[in-house]
C-alpha cells in the first residue's frame, strides 16, 4: 500500500523518513497453503456444517475449532503478532481527526488552539474567526480595524 503522508516509511515496526511517501509493507501471508476456506491446522474445508472462524488477532487464518487453533498456535504465533501489530498501526494511523474549516485562521491558515474562544475573535463585519496572533500582528502594523477585511 502506498499513500502520501508526512514522509515516513513504516516497515514492520520500524519507521524511516524518506521523502514525502508513506509506504506500508504488509509482511504476513497466510500460514496454510491452499484455499483460504480451510482450517490452517488440519486442512478441513469450510461448509454448512463446519464453520471456520478467523484468528481474532490477525484475521489472516481460519480454524475449524478451538483445539485446532491451540494446536497451530506455536507455528502461527510469530506471523500473528506481526500482522496484529500492523492492523493496530493501521487503526491508529487511520484515526486522524479532520478539523473543520472554521478551526483555521483565514489569514495565517494555522489551526486555532482549543478552546477557540480563548484564542480568537469573531469579527462582526465579515463573520470570520481570526486568531489572536494575527490580530496582534495587524495592530502592530497600525491596523486597528478588522484584520481580515480591513474595514
Amino acid at each position: 500500500m502506498l499513500t502520501y503522508s508526512f514522509g515516513s516509511v513504516l516497515i514492520g515496526s520500524l519507521v524511516f523518513l524518506v521523502g514525502f511517501v508513506y509506504l506500508r509493507v504488509m509482511s504476513c501471508t497466510a500460514v496454510a497453503s491452499g484455499s483460504g476456506d480451510s482450517c490452517a491446522n488440519c486442512g478441513k474445508q469450510g461448509s454448512d456444517t463446519v464453520k471456520l472462524k478467523k484468528c481474532n488477532a490477525c484475521q489472516l487464518v481460519k480454524y475449524c475449532s478451538v483445539e485446532c487453533q491451540k494446536a497451530h498456535r506455536k507455528q502461527h504465533k510469530k506471523a500473528c503478532k506481526k500482522r496484529s501489530a500492523e492492523l493496530r498501526d493501521e487503526t491508529l494511523f487511520g484515526q486522524g481527526h479532520d478539523w473543520p474549516e472554521e478551526a483555521f485562521c483565514p489569514i495565517c491558515t494555522l489551526p486555532i488552539p482549543l478552546p477557540m474562544e480563548d484564542h480568537s475573535t469573531i469579527s462582526c463585519c465579515c463573520m470570520k474567526e481570526i486568531c489572536d496572533g494575527c490580530i496582534v500582528a495587524a495592530q502592530k502594523r497600525g491596523m486597528f480595524d478588522c484584520a481580515f477585511c480591513r474595514t
